[in-house]
């Protein structure tokens, strides 16, 4: 990992150094670092992170309307060896999901039908990674794309009881959580097609391709690419805005119903509140909140015994 975050740290200084940029400030933070870049009279922060799965990402902080943000942009995704945008689509579809490492709380896929002139809105209202904006900011930022392009947006939304049926009808012919994705990605993809012609579809990769080509027979005409840091693309990283808006929503609708608020990820406190509830309310109950073939669940009834 240090390796990589120092390697990708030597050759973002050399690029900035050879487009009149220049590092101000560095800082450790939580997988990754933070630098401050200045140019003339204007500064943007760019945050460097690195995971097993994607790697090395880069999130540019600041405004939207930061005249560096396109400078620097330009300067990323041109150069990246791993290039999201590759792709010469006018008119495509990205997606992306919610709620897959959440106990409690629904699974939910979004799409959204992006064209070449949506762009400049869509970064004006910061759209960008929902794992890097707030929850309260991620409602703001919905609503306003709904208000706008609502017609281009498709989603699937599995609450958990149905979830629990269908994982386990997948399950019962020897397929995986990783199929049943697909399965959604792919009904997101085809339902927006029937909409809206496109060009393509871009998906954050989770899974090898071959497994959309299976999932629906209506896929097969159309253009699919998979990609690592699939969110840098701004379709991808608007369906993920709209797929975090819908867990959002729900659990607050289930808060609502039991007046509780339910935790989300899969740590002992989510346990703990788990065995709280089926104290409550029963252990039938659960399965109508919560994604019950997770371990999660093992450790809770274990636990309550």
């Amino acid at each position: 990992m240090i390796k990589e975050l120092l390697d990708e740290y030597a050759r973002l200084s050399s690029l900035c150094e050879k487009n009149s940029l220049k590092i101000t400030d560095e800082k450790e933070i939580n997988y990754g670092f933070q630098l401050t870049l200045l140019s003339s009279e204007q500064e943007i922060s760019l945050r460097i992170y690195f995971s097993k799965k994607k790697r090395i990402s880069h999130v540019i902080g600041g405004s939207p309307k930061n005249p560096l943000r396109t400078v620097l942009e330009k300067l990323l995704y041109q150069t990246s060896k791993a290039d999201p945008f590759d792709h010469n689509w006018d008119i495509w579809i990205g997606t992306d999901e919610s709620g897959k490492g959440d106990f409690f709380g629904p699974l939910v896929t979004a799409g959204f039908v992006c064209k070449k002139v949506m762009i400049p809105y869509l970064k004006q209202i910061g759209i960008r990674d929902s794992k890097l904006i707030k929850d309260k900011e991620i409602i703001q930022i919905a609503k306003s794309i709904y208000a706008k392009f609502g017609y281009f947006i498709e989603v699937v939304i599995l609450a958990p009881e149905k979830y629990n049926e269908l994982y386990e009808k997948f399950r019962s012919q020897n397929k995986k959580l990783n199929e049943l994705l697909a399965w959604m990605h792919s009904r997101v993809i085809v339902n927006a097609y029937q909409k809206t012609k496109f060009d393509g579809a871009l998906i954050d990769q989770f899974a090898k391709q071959k497994i959309f080509k299976n999932s629906l027979k209506d896929l097969s005409k159309i253009q699919i690419k998979t990609v690592v840091r699939g969110e840098s693309d701004i379709a991808v990283a608007t369906a993920s805005i709209i797929a975090r808006y819908h867990f959002l929503e729900s659990m607050k609708n289930m808060s609502d119903k039991y007046r509780l608020k339910f935790p989300k990820g899969a740590s002992q406190g989510v346990i703990d509140f788990g065995k709280d509830f089926i104290d409550s309310y029963g252990k039938a109950e659960i399965d109508k909140v919560a994604k019950t073939h997770f371990v999660t669940m093992k450790k809770i009834q274990s636990e309550s015994k």
